[in-house]
């Protein structure tokens, strides 16, 4: 019994030194990873993101403060996921997952549609953009036929799937009708703030 408890306490410090899964920090107190990624008056899904990452294959689009420019300037940042299954079941608000391939031409320009959808819904829809090829496991769990591919969630629930390959022609202004028709009309007076 004293090994096992020993063995316990091991492994419980190296859950607190080993690095974040893929996030490539280490943390030394639980509280630490909450300090360091929770900007003032954040959403509660913030305890779900990490870092800001552009190159990670799962993060949320978060409209925040930008480092190292004046106060109030806010952009779209691209913060790393690191709990996956619970910021999709969080009931803040819904969730559009964005399954894309960073390999297929033309994805930058669809990204940036993305990213303005993703500012004019601030603190109501969360986007997370998902690289469906880097992050396989997710896109098979959602079915994801092809890319770009959009699905609507609430409370991990699925609300409505907007996929690209279903239509012969298409960009973001459908997918901005698919978001509103689904009761999400985005404020586009955020796109001159």
């Amino acid at each position: 019994m004293k090994l096992l408890k020993s063995l316990a306490a091991v492994i419980g410090l190296c859950m607190l030194v080993l690095p974040c899964v893929g996030c490539g920090r280490k943390v030394t107190e639980a509280s630490s990873l909450a300090s360091v990624i929770m900007p003032d008056g954040a959403p509660a899904y913030y305890e779900y993101l990490g870092s800001i990452d552009y190159s990670t294959p799962v993060a949320a689009l978060v409209w925040e403060q930008v480092d190292g420019e004046d106060e109030g300037v806010n952009g779209i940042q691209y913060r790393e996921v690191t709990d996956f299954n619970a910021i999709t079941s969080q009931t803040d608000i819904p969730v559009c997952l964005y399954f894309y391939s960073s390999s297929a031409r033309g994805s930058q320009n669809l990204s940036a549609g993305v990213e303005d959808l993703a500012q004019t819904l601030a603190g109501r829809v969360l986007f997370i953009a998902v690289d469906g090829v880097e992050a396989d496991a997710v896109s098979t769990a959602y079915q994801v036929g092809g890319y770009p591919e959009f699905i609507l969630l609430n409370d991990n629930a699925r609300i409505s799937t907007f996929s690209g390959i279903e239509y012969e022609e298409w960009n973001i202004d459908d997918v901005t009708q698919w978001i509103t028709d689904n009761g999400y009309e985005p404020d586009l007076t955020m796109l001159m703030r």
